[in-house]
């Protein structure tokens, strides 16, 4: 099974900043990253803004199973940098797509949603609210390659049948978007949760 990660925003709500915090010693993008090689997934990432900075934040992690790509079409929106990454990704497999700055997404939720592989979308749900990683069939390829021009996933989800997982642990929904949300994760030593039955 295989991720795409992406992480090439310009994080205008957090200056710019939010996949460069540090968070448990490493930046935000470096544990999004760790975390979808130890569940085993080929992972490309997408950068975009501070291109070189992310980069250089994960290259430690390098490996057979990392590729590291660039989407110059960031400013456009998500769904640019979701087409790059869709062109890497292996044509036969199921896929996540998944976002770096969620920090307490770990390689067992990964593993979790992998039990539920369909021939549908499937997106885990806390408490009515759609969260991330989302899992798309192979089939799902081509329909984001052949997006024309600017687009956004949950337009195109919206479309197809998505099978929702609900799950009980608040990872799946908590992103970092402004330094507030971030300072308050940190202040509030959130420790890991129980693993997702």
């Amino acid at each position: 099974m295989q991720n795409l990660l992406l992480a090439a925003g310009l994080g205008l709500r957090s200056e710019g900043k939010k996949l460069l915090l540090p968070y448990r010693g490493a930046p935000l993008v470096h544990h999004a990253v760790q975390q979808s090689l130890l569940a085993d997934l080929f992972t490309v990432v997408v950068t975009g803004y501070r291109a070189d900075e992310v980069r250089a934040a994960i290259e430690d992690l390098a490996c057979d199973t990392l590729l590291i790509v660039h989407n110059p079409d960031y400013e456009q929106g998500q769904g640019t940098s979701t087409r790059v990454g869709a062109c890497h990704l292996r044509e036969a497999e199921s896929f996540f797509i998944s976002l770096s700055d969620m920090p307490l997404i770990e390689a067992r939720h990964y593993r979790h949603l992998a039990r539920y592989a369909t021939h549908t979308a499937v997106r885990p749900r806390y408490k009515g609210r759609l969260g991330h990683p989302v899992l798309l069939p192979p089939s799902f390829l081509s329909i984001i390659k052949n997006q024309d021009g600017p687009f956004a996933m949950r337009s195109l989800l919206s479309s197809y049948e998505v099978q929702a997982i609900d799950v009980e642990d608040e990872a799946y929904i908590l992103d970092i978007d402004t330094l507030d949300e971030y300072r308050a994760l940190v202040a509030s030593g959130r420790p890991p949760q129980s693993p997702p039955s």
